[in-house]
């Protein structure tokens, strides 16, 4: 197997999955009282304890970068929880999981959705369901919220469609000239969706049935369609644009101010969501891909429209980066087009050839399955499995033909033990070359790596006649 493989020594080895599974099951055996009392008063002396490994840990620069990043996405606890999966050196995580099985416990109580662990440890004063699991309520909360926001786009598709078939336009032309940015959306964080919801309720009025009547109300509105009327050899059609999710009417569904304080904090409710979110996810899936954030639809968008290159090219770089910061790395990871409900979570690495092979890992793409995923997501059609197979596919460019789409390698298959295969992104403002990629430790990002070699144009995909013309 030709793929990129990044792990250092330590991972692979470390059951970390089923430790926040066995930690999860003895706080539910805590007992309520007992628990919430052990959790308040242990809480300073606990991350104090945990603040020390950490300090000492990331002396050097160690771990340096994703203590900041987990400091800002998930304040105090994030930044104990980030540097946790951070570590190199196995005896540092050994002392981290003694101190977060107690931490563990404070994040659950203080930190994650109430919508969650209301139902799961019986803290609304209801007795626990014998046989609940945080990742099967979650899940269980996931499709519901998933399946509104399927509905949500569809509303939007089929109110664009009606505006071409009532205002008498030619169907053809305006399915031709009709731009999707819905896609960008796929793998939406639901965790926020379900923090947002928490923190608008009180504990005991928590409901999923209450959550899906509020969002199922601004359905109509979650994905913004715009139209503009235009003609080609005097034949009229409407040329409509589909916008992203509008993630500003997740306040307005749960009535919330998110520039607000949050009760008895100092810290506003936007501040309070996203490290519930970010807590959520870290219990259930381990440290995940959450080193790098997923990218906002206007930092997408932005991004996209800086390029010049055709639509077609266009659409694929929007299709790939909606992947940035939500799907993690997975050694022989592959994928059917469009969003896999399988990804994130835990899964046995199976493929041979990683240190990683034999442990279980929050499920995602290796590079070879993620560029292969773009351009089956974006034109139904496969340009190979493994990135021996792709680089077939590929004829050589030189570096100043570059254009979004095209693809970059490490080196030439067969040179080296491991390879590693990219799709080119474009520029960024300063005039760096950006690569879309997923990449061992750190999942599908947007970076600027150096150690591109290798410039390549795919064969068997013709970027002026794959969207039928431009």
């Amino acid at each position: 197997m030709s793929e990129e493989n990044r792990t250092q020594m330590g991972d692979g080895s470390d059951q970390y999955t089923q430790a926040a599974g066995q930690m999860a099951q003895a706080a539910k055996q805590f007992g309520q009282q007992a628990g919430k009392q052990a959790a308040v008063k242990s809480a300073e002396q606990t991350a104090n304890a945990a603040a020390a490994i950490v300090k000492a840990s990331a002396e050097g620069g160690k771990a340096a970068a994703e203590i900041a990043a987990g400091t800002a996405a998930g304040g105090p606890w994030g930044a104990v929880l980030s540097a946790a999966w951070s570590m190199r050196h196995s005896l540092y995580k050994v002392l981290i999981c003694v101190c977060l099985c107690t931490v563990f416990f404070v994040v659950l109580i203080l930190s994650l959705p109430t919508i969650l662990t209301n139902s799961l440890f019986g803290l609304n004063g209801t007795a626990p369901y014998p046989d609940a699991v945080l990742n099967g309520t979650y899940q269980k909360l996931v499709s519901t919220v998933t399946q509104i926001v399927e509905d949500g786009y569809q509303a939007s598709f089929d109110k664009a469609e009606n505006w071409v078939i009532s205002g008498g336009y030619d169907y053809d032309l305006s399915m031709e000239a009709f731009v999707n940015y819905g896609q960008s959306s796929a793998g939406y964080d639901v965790g926020y969706i379900l923090s947002a919801y928490s923190v608008s309720v009180e504990p005991e009025d928590v409901s999923p049935e209450d959550m899906e009547e509020k969002l199922r109300s601004y359905i109509d509105d979650m994905f913004p369609v715009t139209a503009e009327e235009k003609t080609k050899d005097s034949v009229r059609y409407l040329a409509c644009t589909l916008h992203p999710f509008n993630q500003e009417i997740i306040a307005e569904a749960f009535d919330l101010d998110l520039s607000a304080l949050y009760e008895g904090t100092s810290r506003t409710y936007e501040e309070v969501i996203a490290s519930m979110a970010e807590a959520l996810k870290r219990a259930l899936y381990g440290s995940g891909n959450g080193r790098t954030p997923p990218l906002t639809d206007e930092e997408l968008l932005s991004f996209v429209q800086m390029q010049e290159c055709s639509a077609a090219r266009r659409h694929l770089l929007t299709t790939a980066l909606s992947l940035v910061g939500k799907v993690p790395y997975f050694w022989g990871g592959k994928s059917d087009a469009g969003w896999n409900d399988e990804w994130n979570t835990p899964k046995l690495v199976t493929a041979a050839g990683s240190s990683e092979t034999g442990a279980i890992r929050p499920y995602g793409l290796d590079c070879s399955g993620f560029t292969d995923w773009a351009f089956k997501t974006a034109f139904g059609i496969s340009i190979g499995a493994g990135s021996w197979n792709q680089w077939d596919h590929t004829t050589e460019i030189s570096e100043a033909e570059l254009l979004p789409g095209d693809l970059g390698f490490l080196a030439v298959p067969g040179t080296v033990s491991v390879n590693h295969v990219l799709i080119f992104a474009g520029y960024a403002e300063d005039g760096k070359k950006m690569w879309v990629h997923c990449e061992g430790g750190s999942g599908v990002i947007l970076s600027s790596p150096d150690y591109v070699t290798q410039y390549r144009r795919l064969t068997n995909i013709d970027f002026d006649t794959v969207m039928g013309g431009e």
